[in-house]
């Protein structure tokens, strides 16, 4: 009893908390949330950290299954596939997300504050070995898929091509609708015949992926010497330096916060009516993200940005992580439909997915040693980030991970990965189809 009374859910102790979710459930069940962005956060925000509770705190679930964040993405997609609250509500929190942007918001303030808050010498040390390990895992995905295909009697070229280049084309906006285009004007056939089903295998990519992110979180507690703990590259004693550490201020936070929007907007900005790469009819684009990602790293390693300000990023960073993961989980969750896993749930595909995912983790596995990287950071960013469905598999995976601080490198698996497999694909499809 006396810890019941000592625990606090969202800083609240948890009898307050029990009061508040019940009448937030109950104003959604009778559709009165308001269908604006305060309804959907206030929704999100109550209902999702009770999940994530419960998640937390089931046996096994809790060590290799993901634990709270990925039982809030599939209750959270359980609540649109079987229609358990109102219609209204289910595309209030799908606006949000997407249209309203809070995925964006989400992204933006980890780039900001994990990428300002790494030495700069040794941002660009990673930054220089990222893409070879991406490649690595690209390659080992391909390998391992034309194998498994042998296998199963589907051809290792038809594995690649329907398999590995959806699963590993960084999600579905940047990766599968205009891989889907190129599949079509490459074989002159509709090109929704081939999305249809990159869609669905994509999903159970991002699946498996997220709980291979799972197995990496347990890994690295039994093997702690083969993690970083959040951080990608192992420090050289040179590069070690002595920060005084700056308690932010709220107007710290403020600034920092301020400086992570303009840098998303500008380069926004800068990817839409300025990037030459963009504009010159290659037959893909690099996505906001990557430029932002630049830009900041630029700003990082300038040193004009000053410490408090840079404290403020760190400090929006971490209060993200700590109680915005989870209302972002069910706005994510809340656009999955649980039937996309069923399409492809069949042994022969499982078989070849597991293997895609499979094939990216070991070819980053041994990438990672190559440039001082740890391997279980290695394979969560540059693997498996790859291998997830876009900008809101990245969330899942790295919040399965417990590892949300490598979003930067995340997005670049996700935007620049994603850019490099369009290219591969516009290649195959045109070569062997």
């Amino acid at each position: 009893m006396d810890k019941l009374k000592e625990t606090r859910i969202l800083g609240m102790p948890a009898w307050m908390y029990v009061i508040v979710l019940i009448v937030t459930w109950l104003m959604g069940s009778l559709d009165a949330i308001p269908s604006n962005m305060v309804g959907a956060l206030c929704f999100a925000t109550i209902v999702g950290t009770a999940i994530g509770f419960v998640g937390d705190r089931i046996p096994v679930w809790k060590d290799w299954l993901g634990g709270g964040m990925l039982l809030t993405s599939l209750v959270a997609g359980a609540f649109s596939t079987f229609h358990m609250i109102p219609e209204t509500l289910i595309a209030t929190l799908n606006d949000f997300n997407g249209t309203t942007g809070f995925l964006n918001l989400y992204i933006l303030v980890l780039i900001t504050g994990s990428v300002l808050s790494v030495n700069r010498k040794l941002l660009l040390r990673s930054f220089g070995g990222y893409i070879p390990c991406i490649l690595a895992a690209i390659a080992g995905s391909f390998i391992l898929a034309a194998i498994a295909g042998i296998l199963v009697g589907v051809g290792p070229l038809d594995a690649i091509m329907t398999y590995a280049l959806p699963i590993m084309g960084g999600g579905n906006g940047a990766g599968a609708i205009p891989m889907s285009k190129i599949w079509g004007e490459a074989t002159g056939q509709d090109s929704q015949s081939w999305y249809a089903s990159a869609f669905a295998i994509l999903s159970l990519g991002n699946l498996v992926a997220v709980l291979y992110a799972a197995l990496c979180n347990r890994l690295g507690d039994k093997k702690p010497e083969l993690t970083g703990h959040g951080e990608l590259m192992k420090v050289p004693v040179d590069m070690t330096v002595e920060e005084k550490e700056i308690k932010p201020t709220p107007g710290d936070y403020a600034a920092g916060l301020a400086l992570g929007l303009f840098c998303f907007v500008f380069s926004g900005f800068y990817s839409s009516k300025i990037s030459i790469i963009n504009h010159a009819g290659l037959g893909f684009s690099i996505h906001q993200f990557a430029f932002m990602i630049i830009m900041v790293a630029i700003l990082n390693m300038s040193g004009i940005i000053p410490a408090e300000v840079r404290a403020g990023t760190k400090g929006m960073q971490q209060f993200f992580v700590k109680y915005m993961s989870l209302p972002l989980m069910v706005t994510v969750g809340i656009g999955t439909n649980l039937t996309d896993y069923v399409k492809v749930f069949n042994p022969r595909s499982l078989v070849i997915i597991v293997a895609v995912v499979t094939g990216a983790v070991i070819g980053s596995w041994l990438m990672a040693p190559l440039f001082k990287f740890y391997r279980i950071e290695a394979v969560i960013t540059s693997a498996l980030c790859m291998a997830n469905g876009g900008g809101a598999g990245d969330i899942q995976v790295l919040g399965a991970a417990k590892r949300m601080e490598l979003m930067s490198y995340a997005q670049i698996s996700s935007r620049i990965g994603g850019a490099i497999m369009l290219i591969i694909a516009s290649f195959m499809f045109s070569t062997f189809l």
